[in-house]
């Protein structure tokens, strides 16, 4: 009797976990001091329990199958679409995995971190392609697609408080200025150092002023500071204008620069950053 009193609450705090009634510590909580048997305790992974796929219903089941059907069949027929439906098939897509992930990050961050990738995999996938298979991938229109979807990502990441993908923006952004720059000009290392570092000075600047106001948005422009910090040679390595020898060492002075002036200032970047 004792143990079908135990079932029936374990059920219905499984039932208060699903339909977030409860937050999840919470819940958890609850089940240390309910569930007799931690070996039938309902276990997660990404964020999917065990109870709830025995538990679901057909019409899910069948959704989720015919969704991924109805992709499928974009995808192995695309070629033989015309334009307008070869576009509006792939905003379908795209939106449906943007809209899904946005909507779900919260309950489900790693969930919404899937779609919203896939969906910008998608994005940049497509328009590549689209742009391959119509004959305009000339360098200008391949770039301006990607500082489009670069935007895009940037705003996503704002707005929904998804960092990687605000991150992912501004590396796109730099990818297309480091393509620029070895395009049009030829740097040796003190021309790579002044066409890099005064931005990664600008993120710093941009990322403590906003910080206050958005820790993200001030961990992400951080991230994005010492990215930039390291790109002179990273360019320098790809484009063999600089020797390895003055290459490792100019790394070797940068990595002292850096790790004194994270360890002087840990104080301040660790409150910035958490």
């Amino acid at each position: 009797m004792e143990q079908d009193k135990r079932k029936i609450i374990v059920y219905e705090i499984e039932q208060w976990r699903r339909s977030k009634l409860l937050p999840e510590h919470y819940c958890d909580f609850l089940l240390n001091l309910y569930d007799a048997d931690p070996a039938e305790r309902d276990s997660r992974v990404l964020g999917v329990s065990k109870n709830s796929i025995k538990n679901s219903n057909w019409r899910n089941w069948f959704f989720g199958f015919g969704v991924t059907a109805l992709i499928a069949y974009i995808v192995l027929h695309f070629n033989s679409f015309r334009f307008p439906l070869q576009i509006m098939s792939a905003l379908v897509i795209i939106g449906g995995c943007y809209m899904s992930g946005l909507l779900v990050a919260r309950k489900n961050p790693v969930v919404g971190y899937g779609l919203v990738g896939a969906g910008s995999i998608a994005l940049l996938g497509a328009g590549f392609y689209l742009l391959r298979y119509y004959g305009l991938d000339e360098p200008p229109l391949m770039l301006a697609y990607v500082a489009l979807c670069s935007f895009v990502w940037i705003i996503i990441g704002l707005s929904a408080r998804m960092g990687l993908f605000h991150y992912c923006g501004w590396i796109g952004l730099i990818l297309i200025y480091a393509w620029i720059l070895h395009d049009r000009v030829e740097l040796d290392w003190i021309g790579a150092q002044i066409s890099w570092l005064p931005l990664c000075v600008l993120f710093g600047w941009l990322g403590w002023l906003l910080h206050k106001a958005s820790k993200s948005t001030g961990a992400v422009l951080l991230l994005v500071c010492f990215t930039l910090w390291w790109m002179p040679e990273a360019y320098g390595f790809y484009t063999g204008e600089v020797e390895g020898a003055l290459l490792q060492l100019l790394l070797l002075g940068k990595l002292v620069i850096a790790g004194s002036v994270m360890f002087g200032l840990r104080k301040k970047w660790i409150e910035w950053v958490f």
